[in-house]
């Protein structure tokens, strides 16, 4: 009853103190029950998707004759296979689609025509349940929800032939709006009827009994000859797709979920300090009639630990109904985890922990109670702080500064301890501004092609799988080129694939892209692009999976020879597989698997209307728009990015309002007596404001300071491993003026306009009451 009397009086003698410390721990709370509520969920959701669509582990893409006797040998022999398919997928031109009012004649991803799967793969509906269509029904990719595509009820015109679309499906390895491919699931009747519409495709996958062994498997099918003219793709890279949108937002938001964390405890100190300065004197009577310390203490921690419990459990409950929101487009691409119980349970953890972790660090902050002598705070009302006066600063040596801005810099070095927390808040702040802001503007870029193992350079580029005619089609595209005004340069790169000599076996399987890869360079984590033919620059993928770093050997066998390569370097890439390997030496023998010609145009802005122009003369190639590429695969993506972007910015500016607030606010406290011999000096109001504001300015500036280098350091070591988890992507972040400018600006403006809010009441010190000792 009596901490429930003392509590309520505090309450109302600080209610901005008291709502401020609550909104600091309800955030936290949040953000921390946000994170973990997210991130269970899409883990769980993948993985649900993953086995109820029976994902393959291995996936080859085939353009061309299929022997499927061959084929069935291969699994017979092999052991290691649980089930496989060679489905069909009948390649359609994106002018042949047509959903409702939305044409897909501008589509840079491959769409096409599919049946239900037998053995595995299968196509799933919103309760995650295998499709069985019927005649005239169409079912398409939830991504065509999501985009705003299509909705259930339209009619689509597909070749000519009209369907209603039925409902939406789940494909567990064409799902992620970044996969390049999408299927449109119909039934077998109506297939037939359209096959001569299309260019066919098949899609050979494989299920295995131990995935561990994926490698030794996929080696083992390269070897056997089968077929491989098309892309291949892994378990892993399918799980990549999936999460890799939602998983660098989860991603953002758990880094500044701690960040905020830990402004909570800052503002918690300030607070804390505050109110021990103001309670000086009572303190000082409680102790000289006989109060025990610890119940000292448990009066003051009493009120945080009820703003703890109110902060927290308020956090915890906003985060259920932003989680619902935030949850939406993970459950519509994947649909229901099985981990959803699981996340509230750590969700209630994380919050219990942050709360507990707020608990003990005010009982830590309340020992300096041992500290406070009964009779000094009775005498001075106030903490007989000990001022380190040894600095070799002194008004004379700062003669480009006036003498109010001396006094404040000349204090922060005689106080350095008590603005340390003020200098790590305002380098946090710059953290959470700046790094979401440089993902974003990574993300938005035309460079970030580079990352994902695409040349920026490039604006067009054509790729075109073996087949009978594969080398009178690259001559041809080669003398068209060459002829074409428009085309700068271009550049045939020609994949194949060699034996490795690893760990003395030679069961594994690289494919290497063989030619000028200077032309048309993607971005490089480590080393650079091969230049002497002795030199191999490997994926991020194959860098693991052979644990090999720049400067080692690797031992590749070319017609039946041993041949030693360096590595050179390891970049990304999320293009046929994510495991390729690039190299300049000639090779006339092996089997070409496929070509790549990149194209770059004189006038960039003729991008539409020369890709037009190729598809109607070039058909037999695949061609791809590598700024379209982007967006149509990374749009919603970057979208999601600009939002977080701009919610750190504000959150980061209401941060340091707030903290420099309170900040001066001890400050005041604290420097009562000193305010008032000042005034009694002299001084107006008005130059000691500018003292204080003197104070902020040079902490904001430090922590601007260190802030930016480690946002561009560390912040960006960070989001590397960020985006190694999610898969060995290198996004190296890039930034702009605006950036580096305009957030300091920002944080300026807000950190002036508070520092005078708050030092205006200075001028309320009286001199005769703070002197009067």
């Amino acid at each position: 009853m009596m901490y429930r009397k003392i509590i309520r009086n505090d309450v109302r003698d600080s209610k901005l103190i008291t709502a401020t410390t609550t909104i600091f721990i309800t955030v936290a709370a949040m953000l921390v029950a946000l994170a973990m509520i997210l991130s269970v969920n899409l883990a769980g959701s993948i993985d649900t998707l993953m086995e109820k669509t029976q994902s393959p582990h291995y996936m080859q893409m085939h353009t061309g004759e299929l022997n499927e006797s061959r084929l069935a040998k291969f699994v017979k022999d092999n052991g290691n296979v649980a089930a496989y398919e060679a489905s069909e997928f009948l390649n359609l031109s994106g002018s042949d689609i047509e959903i409702g009012e939305h044409s897909f004649a501008d589509s840079v991803e491959d769409n096409g025509l599919a049946v239900q799967n037998k053995n595995l793969d299968y196509f799933v509906d919103m309760d995650n349940q295998p499709i069985q269509p019927q005649p005239g029904e169409l079912y398409v990719p939830v991504a065509f929800k999501k985009q705003g595509f299509a909705k259930i009820g339209d009619k689509a015109k597909i070749a000519g032939k009209t369907f209603t679309v039925t409902g939406f499906l789940r494909d567990g390895t064409m799902n992620s709006q970044m996969a390049g491919s999408k299927r449109l699931l119909l039934h077998q009747k109506d297939y037939d009827e359209l096959f001569s519409k299309g260019r066919l495709e098949y899609i050979i996958e494989f299920r295995l009994k131990d995935p561990s062994k994926l490698n030794q498997f996929e080696s083992a099918y390269k070897k056997a000859g089968l077929e491989v003219n098309g892309p291949s793709g892994s378990h892993r890279l399918f799980k990549l797709g999936n999460a890799m949108s939602d998983g660098i937002m989860i991603g953002i938001l758990l880094l500044i979920s701690l960040l905020v964390v830990l402004m909570t405890f800052m503002c918690i100190r300030f607070t804390l300090l505050a109110k021990i300065e103001e309670d000086y004197r009572e303190i000082g009577v409680m102790k000289a009639i006989g109060l025990q310390i610890r119940d000292i203490k448990k009066i003051y921690l009493a009120k945080y630990a009820a703003i703890s419990v109110v902060g927290s459990l308020l956090g915890y409950l906003i985060s259920l109904p932003m989680s619902y929101l935030l949850l939406k487009n993970i459950k519509l691409f994947m649909g229901e985890s099985n981990n959803e119980g699981l996340s509230w349970v750590l969700a209630i953890i994380g919050v219990a922990a942050v709360m507990l972790l707020i608990i003990v660090y005010v009982y830590s902050l309340l020992n300096r109670f041992k500290k406070v002598s009964a009779v000094e705070a009775i005498r001075f009302s106030g903490s007989n702080e000990k001022v380190n006066t040894k600095t070799r600063f002194n008004l004379r040596k700062l003669t480009f500064f006036s003498v109010d801005t001396c006094l404040g810099i000349i204090d922060i070095f005689n106080r350095k301890k008590i603005y340390l927390t003020m200098l790590l808040v305002f380098i946090i702040s710059t953290f959470i501004m700046i790094v979401p802001a440089l993902v974003y503007h990574t993300t938005s870029s035309d460079a970030f092609v580079e990352n994902m193992g695409f040349s920026r350079k490039v604006d067009i580029g054509t790729s075109l799988y073996q087949s009978t005619n594969n080398a009178k089609f690259e001559q041809k595209i080669e003398n068209y080129l060459e002829q074409d005004p428009d085309v700068a340069d271009f550049s045939k790169i020609v994949t194949k694939n060699f034996d490795v000599k690893d760990a003395g076996t030679t069961d594994n399987v690289l494919s290497v892209e063989l030619g000028n890869h200077q032309k048309f360079p993607v971005d490089y984590l480590k080393g650079n692009a091969p230049k002497k033919a002795n030199e191999l620059a490997l994926s991020t993928i194959n860098a693991e999976e052979y644990r090999k770093k720049v400067g080692d050997s690797m031992i590749l066998i070319r017609d039946g020879q041993e041949e030693t390569f360096t590595v050179c370097g390891i970049y990304a890439n999320l293009f046929n597989g994510g495991k390729t390997a690039k190299a300049t030496f000639k090779d006339e023998k092996a089997t070409n698997i496929w070509t790549d010609i990149y194209i770059r145009l004189k006038d960039s802005a003729k991008v539409t209307q020369k890709m037009t122009q190729y598809k109607k003369d070039l058909p037999f190639a695949k061609m791809n728009n590598a700024r379209e590429y982007r967006d149509q695969t990374f749009g919603s993506t970057i979208q999601s990015l600009r939002l977080i972007s701009v919610g750190a910015l504000v959150v980061a500016l209401v941060i340091t309002a707030l903290i420099t607030s309170l900040f001066m606010k001890l400050l005041l406290a604290k420097h009562k007596k000193e305010i008032a011999a000042l005034k009694a000096i002299g001084f107006t109001n008005q130059r000691i404001n500018q003292q204080y504001l003197s104070r902020s300015l040079t902490v904001l500036v430090l922590g601007l300071t260190i802030g930016t280098l480690l946002s561009m350091t560390v912040g960006k070591a960070m989001s590397g491993l960020v985006a190694s988890a999610l898969g060995g992507v290198n996004v190296q972040l890039t930034g702009s003026l605006l950036i580096y400018l305009g957030c300091p600006l920002l944080m300026l403006v807000v950190t002036v306009l508070a520092t005078k809010a708050v030092t205006a009441q200075a001028g309320k010190i009286e001199i005769a009451e703070n002197l009067k000792d």
